[in-house]
């Protein structure tokens, strides 16, 4: 009966602690005009976003006074948003090699439609 007591909260515990599955297949319904938002392959929890923020924050146009230095992270859905200054100029390009060089692979870009209301996907290369 003790051995009992004891294995419960052990086994409830374990269960808590399994990470949430990533859906992979989320797009974003919407999107700011001074953000983009890229979907990334591998980024899991808090630390893969530290990882990736120590290069996006290097680029001129990721506003790096907003919180998070600009950079935030759904993990769950696999999202990263980039806050963007204002009226920049976004190069995609040095973007997704930014996040290949943090050891992520970037699948699409998500920005706001040149209809103002749309969004506009742009695959990443390899």
């Amino acid at each position: 009966m003790i051995a009992a007591l004891f294995a419960a909260p052990i086994l409830s515990a374990g269960q808590a602690d399994k990470p949430a599955k990533p859906d992979t297949n989320a797009v974003p319904e919407t999107v700011a005009e001074d953000q983009i938002i890229v979907k990334v392959d591998g980024v899991v929890c808090s630390f893969c976003a530290n990882g990736l923020r120590k290069g996006l924050c290097k680029l001129d146009f990721v506003d790096t006074n907003k919180k998070g230095k600009g950079i935030s992270l759904d993990a769950k859905k696999q999202l990263l948003t980039i806050q963007l200054k204002k009226d920049a100029k976004v190069d995609l390009e040095k973007v997704f090699a930014s996040i290949r060089k943090g050891g992520y692979k970037p699948v699409e870009a998500y920005l706001k439609g040149k209809d103002g209301k749309s969004v506009e996907i742009q695959k990443a290369g390899k």
